[in-house]
């Protein structure tokens, strides 16, 4: 192990696969309160060391990807939607998926270039691993992890059909430029995440900042069930201060900070270890 600082004057110990990141003396805490209104005590967020650097820069999945999304669907860092607003199936759909969630919920955000390049770098996947996004959106995460992480597998689970549909036209549109990997798997699935298997994930990424607690921990429930093969969960809020949620299978490993549509400087990501 050794001693590090980062940029933003935090110390703590790391080891080569660190379990957790201890935090020195010299943190701080902060109220922070969410957009729904949510008051948390809040540590300073560590900076991680990055070991693994790919071949593709976020710059090079961005000139790769983003051509292939229909121009109102294009990537743009801004606090609200950047995307048509849903049908009023897909909005009915999701309000009976997760009744107590915010109307941020419908708000469409999502991962930037960077920020999953970041996050990447974090998991330290490689070629035997299975990435699930769940609730992924128009797929633009999911896309990038098969092509700039270098995963066996990576999968998309997103409830609105309308989004699903745009996501497709987008693999559709790269695989007929010969941009995919036809070696390794790329899915896009439209269905509720409450009912996938999980079987083959080794990492799941839930963007989860506007869902109730009862949806979080019905999602967790499926996993610990179901993802047999899973070791790391990503959250972008704390289990416990945000939902009240501590399973006993799950350890906190790593407190930082990704890029995201709405705070392309870095929103809060934690990644959970499983330890059952």
């Amino acid at each position: 192990t050794k001693t590090i600082t980062s940029r933003h004057g935090v110390r703590c110990e790391v080891s080569r696969r660190p379990a957790r990141l201890r935090f020195a003396s010299s943190a701080t805490t902060k109220t922070i309160t969410s957009r729904d209104g949510v008051r948390c005590e809040a540590s300073r967020l560590a900076e991680p060391p990055a070991r693994l650097r790919f071949s593709m820069d976020a710059d090079a999945a961005r000139a790769v990807i983003e051509p292939a999304f229909d121009e109102d669907a294009r990537q743009r860092c801004m606090s609200g939607d950047f995307t048509p607003a849903l049908s009023a199936e897909d909005i009915a759909a999701a309000r009976a998926m997760s009744p107590g969630q915010t109307e941020f919920a419908l708000t469409y955000g999502e991962l930037t270039y960077e920020g999953c390049t970041r996050l990447g770098e974090i998991l330290e996947m490689g070629p035997d691993d299975v990435f699930y996004d769940l609730g992924s959106g128009l797929g633009r995460a999911t896309i990038q992890a098969h092509l700039q992480w270098g995963v066996k597998r990576a999968v998309g689970v997103e409830l609105s059909a309308e989004r699903s549909a745009q996501a497709r036209r987008a693999v559709e549109r790269l695989e007929r430029d010969g941009a995919l990997d036809r070696s390794r798997r790329l899915d896009l699935v439209c269905a509720n995440l409450l009912e996938g298997g999980y079987e083959e994930a080794t990492a799941v990424y839930l963007c989860c900042c506007c869902w109730d607690s009862t949806f979080v921990a019905q999602a967790l429930e499926v996993l610990e069930k179901r993802a047999v093969n899973l070791r790391q969960i990503v959250t972008i809020e704390p289990l416990d201060r945000k939902f009240g949620l501590r399973p006993a299978w799950l350890t906190l490993k790593l407190a930082t900070r990704v890029g995201q549509t709405w705070a392309p400087e870095g929103y809060p990501c934690y990644v959970y270890e499983v330890t059952r």
